[in-house]
């Protein structure tokens, strides 16, 4: 209940999601439609400390993304985009092990749709642990992935979520332009 009240205020404050996709868990059956919101305040370039170039999940329907990100998620699913059938996962479940990138066949830089099927993991976190998700992952989450037990939160939504790609007709007016192919 408390999960709804924070995503019901949140989407009060930040209005019309930037675009909706379809996320989950290899853990779960269903897919869920997740709200996703852009702003400037995450862009790589931002002046805010712990906010500049960050995704964050704040509950089991929304993650909060830069401009910058979302563009180039957008960039990314007009070139190949994902479904539900060919979801996109983490490649070798790490975002930064390169190790185990390069043995997935992976490049060393996770791209921004393998970056969002992480957030998904997360998304499953916050659905499974409740109000007490924000605390609890929040606390550790800057310790990113790793050999620790505090880096089991990252590790886990690295190596379970996955990002079943956009929901036809959610994308902000302002960004639909992006979904055409680069040139």
């Amino acid at each position: 209940m408390p999960n709804d009240w924070l995503t019901q205020w949140l989407r009060w404050l930040g209005g019309v999601p930037s675009f909706q996709i379809y996320g989950k868990s290899c853990r779960e059956q269903s897919w869920r439609i997740i709200d996703v919101y852009a702003t400037p305040r995450r862009n790589v370039e931002a002046p805010l400390p712990l906010w500049a170039g960050t995704c964050v999940t704040w509950t089991n329907e929304l993650i909060s993304v830069g401009w910058d990100f979302a563009r180039e998620v957008l960039y990314e699913q007009a070139e190949e985009p994902a479904s539900r059938e060919h979801p996109v996962v983490v490649a070798g479940g790490r975002i930064r092990d390169l190790a185990r990138r390069c043995a997935a066949g992976a490049t060393s830089l996770a791209t921004a749709s393998e970056i969002l099927a992480h957030e998904c993991g997360h998304t499953w976190q916050a659905a499974r642990i409740g109000p007490a998700y924000l605390a609890l992952v929040g606390a550790v989450t800057l310790f990113g992935e790793g050999p620790h037990s505090w880096n089991r939160f990252e590790n886990e939504a690295s190596e379970h979520g996955q990002f079943g790609g956009l929901v036809n007709g959610s994308v902000s007016e302002n960004l639909a332009p992006l979904l055409k192919r680069r040139e």
